[in-house]
Formats: structure tokens, sequence, C-alpha cells
């Protein structure tokens, strides 16, 4: 027989079965009268009973379908705070000073450049107040330098402007003194050239009567000759007038030889004159080169008392609302790089800096959605607020109690929290817990999970 009609055979007994003739029925309590056995075999079943336990398997079989069609979320739980996504501003003085005014308390709004806190300026007015004289006197003197350095200083002489007249006049009497020197040195130098123009001429008059007087001498020698030679002139008289020849030859020698020494001292003194004006020419060129470098030091120095006197007065350098006021006293004093308090920017957005722990940041990565929870209002009370991971840092950092973790910040959908009938904005310095979901898992691997880890670390000898 085939499989078919075994099945045929089955119903047809069934249903003879069922027409066949009822047994008796009994009530309940009747059944408690029956003896055990014909109770249990006659006794009908519970109907709640079989119910019950086909719902059961019914929940089992549903719950086995769902925990294997069914997903979980993952979630990578990392705690932080919020903070102003520019960060906020610090205020600090740059240099130790006295408070002379605070003009701002806690909480109150500014605005970008508005005067915060007033430092004593007294220290950096009396500096400047120095470098500016030191610097007037410095200009003063390059203006005499340069002057000097003209053929008429005095008429070329032109104070600086910011010279009161007193210091001008001051300064044009020192330049004619200095001047004048230099024209007295001149003037020595020049009188000793003329006294020598005038030996030289002197000289020259000399030589020029010895030579007439040598042409004169040299003509009665050769008559006198000519008479000697026809025996009409002793020859005494001849060697007389040779010798008075040979001495006026000597006289012109040594004539011409105090020539050549006058000479050689003319150019001797004219040379002393060209050195003398080149060296204070020189002189005067280091002076006025050392003075302009001395200037320009003193004009970077100036800007730099100038920012620094800027300095005194602190101001906003954003619109935002004061926080962390640390200074309370006039005259109280305040340390170089000292925060005095700190400016939250008005435009500025909140973020989540949280701490991702080593164990889950290989499944964090930006543009992940995440749910913050604001420990300041329960979020069984008031929820949550979404958002998504921003960044995400590449290095770990030393945490005391949680190890290495990887700062990460998260990007909020709104900046404020309804409480009761009230938005009320969120404050950075707020503690916070994220939840970011780094995926989705099946309810099955998350229930069978721990039995697949104590399979595989099983039946291991250590």
């Amino acid at each position: 027989m085939s499989l078919r009609q075994h099945i045929k055979t089955a119903i047809r007994a069934w249903q003879r079965e069922r027409k066949s003739a009822p047994k008796a029925s009994y009530t309940r309590d009747e059944h408690d009268f029956q003896p055990g056995y014909l109770e249990i075999v006659e006794r009908p079943p519970v109907p709640w009973a079989r119910r019950t336990a086909l719902a059961l398997t019914l929940l089992l079989v549903i719950g086995l379908i769902w925990s294997i069609v069914g997903r979980l979320d993952i979630h990578a739980n990392a705690t932080g705070r919020l903070l102003v996504s520019s960060h906020s501003k610090i205020i600090q003085s740059l240099e130790a000073g006295e408070i002379q005014r605070i003009r701002v308390r806690d909480g109150q709004r500014v605005k970008a450049g508005e005067v915060l806190i007033d430092l004593n300026p007294i220290g950096v007015e009396a500096e400047w107040k120095e470098l500016e004289a030191q610097l007037r006197y410095r200009q003063l003197e390059r203006a005499r330098l340069e002057a000097l350095l003209t053929d008429a200083p005095l008429e070329e002489y032109q104070p600086p402007a910011n010279i009161s007249p007193s210091q001008a006049e001051l300064a044009k009497a020192h330049l004619r003194s200095v001047w004048n020197e230099v024209l007295a040195n001149l003037a020595s130098i020049d009188g000793e050239m003329a006294v020598n123009r005038a030996n030289q001429q002197a000289r020259s008059d000399d030589i020029q009567s010895l030579e007439r007087l040598s042409a004169n001498i040299q003509t009665r020698l050769q008559a006198r000759t000519a008479l000697a030679e026809h025996k009409l002139l002793p020859k005494i008289e001849l060697l007389e007038q040779e010798k008075e020849r040979l001495e006026l030859e000597r006289s012109l020698s040594q004539q011409h030889a105090d020539m050549a020494v006058l000479k050689a001292e003319y150019q001797s003194l004219v040379e002393r004159r060209e050195s003398f004006l080149a060296k204070t020419r020189r002189e005067y060129y280091d002076k006025l080169n050392s003075v302009r470098s001395e200037i320009a030091v003193m004009k970077q120095q100036l800007i730099k008392v100038g920012e620094k006197q800027r300095l005194q007065r602190l101001r906003a350098p954003v619109d935002g609302v004061v926080q962390q006021l640390a200074v309370h006293t006039k005259g109280g004093v305040v340390q170089p790089a000292q925060q005095l308090m700190v400016i939250v920017p008005d435009d500025a957005l909140l973020e989540a800096d949280v701490m991702v722990l080593n164990k889950d940041i290989g499944f964090v990565h930006a543009g992940q959605s995440v749910e913050i929870k604001i420990d300041s209002f329960p979020y069984t009370r008031y929820g949550t607020i979404s958002g998504k991971v921003g960044h995400v840092s590449k290095d770990a950092v030393k945490d005391e109690q949680l190890g290495l973790v990887f700062p990460t910040r998260i990007q909020l959908s709104r900046s404020t929290i309804a409480v009761e009938d009230q938005t009320i904005p969120l404050q950075a310095g707020m503690s916070t817990t994220a939840e970011i979901r780094t995926g989705q898992r099946r309810v099955i691997e998350y229930l069978l999970s721990p039995l697949q880890q104590y399979q595989s670390e099983a039946l291991r000898e250590r």
C-alpha cells in the first residue's frame, strides 16, 4: 500500500470511532469517586492547561523567530562634557599689574571690543615717556649730523617737527659750535697754506733776480775772457769774475732747493686738509648710521610699549557672556598669563567632548548617530538630545581612571532642552553620556555570545 492509502485508512478509522456510541459522561465529583485508574483514563483533560501549553509553545516559537529575524542596536558609551565649538575665549594679562577698575560681572553680556578690566598704566606710561625723550634726542642728533654733511650746515639744518623751539635752538647752538670748530681747523690749515704760498712767491722772486744777475755776470765774464785772451786784462780780475759766477750759481741752486721744499710742504698741507675733511665726514657718517640704527630700535621699542599700554585695558575679543570671573578686588595684583575670566561666544555652537574607550574606538567613526544624555537633566524625564559624531582623534590620551581613551567631538542637533513649560539653554561644562550607535546585532547572537565565549575558552590549558 502507498502512503496515501495509509492516510485514507487512518482517517476512515478515526471517523468510525467518532460515530461510535459515546461514553457515559460523568461530573467532576463523580470522577473523584471512581477507582484511581478509571479516574485517570476517563477524566477529560483540563482545557486551560492545553491552551496554556499551546500558548507557551507559540510564544517560544515566536521568540525564536524574533531572535533570528530581529536586530538590536549596538551602542558605544562614552562620557564627557559640553563645550563651545569655537572654544571659549580666555582673558589673560600679558604682564603683572595692578587692577584699577573691573567693569564687568559674571553672566554679563559684552560686545566685541568692550573694556573688561583696566590695569594701572603708570609703569608703562613712564617707560613710554622715557623712550619718547630718548627718541627726540636721537632725532635731533640725526638732523645735526645730516646738516654737518652739507656745505652749509647752519642754513641746511632742519629740526624734527615734534621738537619744541627751545630744544631746536639748543641743538642749533650745538651745531654752530661743532661747525665753528671744523672751520677753525680748516682756517688753521688754510693759514699755513697761505704762508707757504707767500714763501714760494718770495723764493720765486729771488730766483728770478738771481737768474737775471747770473745772465749779467755771464755776459761780463765772456767780455773779460776776450780781453784776457788779448792780454788786455789781468788774469786775476778774470778769476774774480769767475768766482762771482760760481757763488751766484750756488745761491741760485739753494733757492731752487728751498722752492722744492716749500712745494712739498704745500702739497702736504693740501693732503692734510683733504684728510681732515674726509676723516670728519667719515666720523659724521658713522655717527649718523649709528643714530639711525638707534632710532629704528627705539621706534620698535615704542611700538612694543604702545602695545603693552594698549593691553593695560583688557577688551572682549568677541560678543559673548562673561563667565568664571576670577578677580573682584580693585587694587589687586594679577600675574602674567593669569586667567581673569572666560568669554563664551554668542554665536558658538555647543559640542560634546567625550572620551571613547579603547575597546570601542574601532567601531566609531564620523557621521554616526548619537543619543546624548545630559546628567543635569535625567533622560527618563526630560529625554535625550540627538547628534552626530563630528571628529574622532587619531591618537589616544591617558586618562587616570579610564586608561587610554580617544577624544571625540559630537555635534548636537540643538543646544536647548525642554523642562516643564520652559526651554532651558544648555551650558558649557555640563557632564554628558553619549550613546554612539555603531551598528546592529541579531538578538540570538546577543543571547548566544556568552555560550560562544565559554566554548572558545573551554578545554584550554593555561
